[in-house]
Parts: structure tokens; sequence; C-alpha cells
């Protein structure tokens, strides 16, 4: 018998946190999809998928050294569930921009500041933070009453 290590386990928990992001990728993409069927919303849902996609993805590359827990797992494959229960596109609309930061709350990261392309945890290029760096003023303060900051213990 092979005594257990973590480095043993490393590629599993790297594979099982891509795993579950490219779940929720693929759940965002079909709730975009239905989201677009609203002709008047089209620009809109192009424009909250374009913002959040790639704070989604972000989350596989955040801590690539991370294990998820059970009760993670199972957080964002309920929210995967809710999701797909949606036949509405208006509510779909709706979801397009709260799923993405109940996802990035089960997996303790922040969709609205992506990793950097090299998964450093630097803000991706298209952040507020990044466009203030490159402009000289200020990014915006997240939002006092955000409930996803309150759910985060106010971080």
């Amino acid at each position: 018998m092979v005594p257990w290590s973590r480095a043993g386990r490393y590629a599993t928990g790297v594979n099982e946190l891509h795993e579950v992001v490219e779940r929720a990728v693929a759940a965002y993409d079909a709730l975009a999809d239905l989201a677009e069927t609203v002709e008047d919303e089209w620009q809109y849902v192009t424009d909250l998928v374009d913002a959040y996609m790639p704070g989604i993805r972000s989350l596989a590359a955040a801590d690539p050294g991370r294990f998820l827990t059970v009760a993670q797992v199972a957080a964002v494959d309920e929210a995967i569930a809710e999701i797909g229960l949606i036949a509405d596109p208006h509510k779909a609309i709706d979801w397009l921009s709260t799923f993405p930061h109940v996802v990035g709350l089960a997996l303790g990261g922040d969709v609205d500041r992506p990793a950097g392309p090299a998964g450093d945890g630097s803000l991706g290029a298209g952040s507020e933070a990044a466009a203030a760096a490159t402009s000289g003023s200020e990014p915006a303060e997240p939002d006092e009453d955000s409930p996803f900051r309150m759910l985060r213990g106010g971080r």
C-alpha cells in the first residue's frame, strides 16, 4: 500500500478544480444562449458574458495548488442545476450577472478581478483596476452593500 501524500494528490486536485470550473463555464454558455434569444437585449447579454466569462475561467488558475472541499463542489453543482431549470430568457438574463458571483463565492474567488494570464493573481487586462492603472485614476471601490461582499465576511 502506498502512503497518502499531498504531492501525489496534486494532479487530482488541479484536475478537479478545472473540471468544476469547466462545468460552470459550460452552464454559463448555455444560460447565455438562452438569454440571447431576447433580440432587444442581445448586446447587453454579450456585454455580460464578455465581462464575466474571463472571471469564471480565472477561478481555475487563481490558486492551482488548492484543493476543493466536497461542499465547494456541491455548491457549484447546485448552482449549475439551478440555472439548468431556467426556461425564461428574461430570467436567464437576470442570472447572467448572478451566477458568476455564486460560483466565485463557492470557490473562494472573485470573478470581478480575474487572475492575470500567468495565473499569478494579478488583475486581468479587462478589469477596472487595470484600466485605472493605464489611465492614472484610482479604481472604484467595491460596493459596501453587496450581498456577495457580506457573504465573504466583509472582505
